[in-house]
């Protein structure tokens, strides 16, 4: 049963960063349109939460299962990668912030937030739809009966 989970600890995974980027972009564009302004501790959680999820998905993908067998994987690795710093960066900017005194963000500040959030969720999205792809129209990673449905190329080393 382990080594099942640990085989697949990915796909397990990257459903995380996915959905808590999701709810971390909404969470803070309903508080920015209700409030005009948005605190940097309301809602700082899910986007540290998306920080990690979004690392541990970057650091546990198998590129190895998909090499040679797919033409979306370095599409998919560089927007895992630019999520991932994304995320990271919005998740600094707030703790910047807080250090600075808690102000709230504000006018353009707020805007140029926002529009990082929607371009990391964005990202988040092409992500997965890339990495199902990969899986469910080249079949990387599937197997029938214990065998891979599409294994994967080895390459000559010279």
């Amino acid at each position: 049963m382990w080594s099942e989970i640990i085989n697949h600890v990915h796909p397990i995974i990257v459903h995380f960063p996915i959905a808590i980027i999701v709810i971390a972009l909404f969470y803070d564009l309903v508080l920015a349109w209700r409030n005009r302004v948005l605190s940097p501790k309301q809602g700082l959680w899910l986007w540290l939460v998306a920080v990690l999820g979004a690392w541990l998905a970057v650091a546990t993908g198998p590129e190895d299962d998909a090499r040679g067998n797919t033409s979306y994987l370095e599409l998919h690795s560089n927007l895992a990668n630019l999520t991932a710093w994304g995320v990271s960066l919005l998740a600094a900017w707030r703790l910047w912030l807080i250090l600075r005194g808690n102000r709230p963000l504000a006018k353009i500040m707020l805007i140029g937030y926002l529009f990082l959030s929607i371009i990391s969720c964005g990202l988040v999205l092409g992500t997965g739809y890339y990495g199902g792809k990969m899986v469910y129209t080249d079949g990387v990673g599937v197997q029938m009966n214990g065998t891979d449905v599409n294994p994967p190329k080895t390459r000559l080393h010279r």
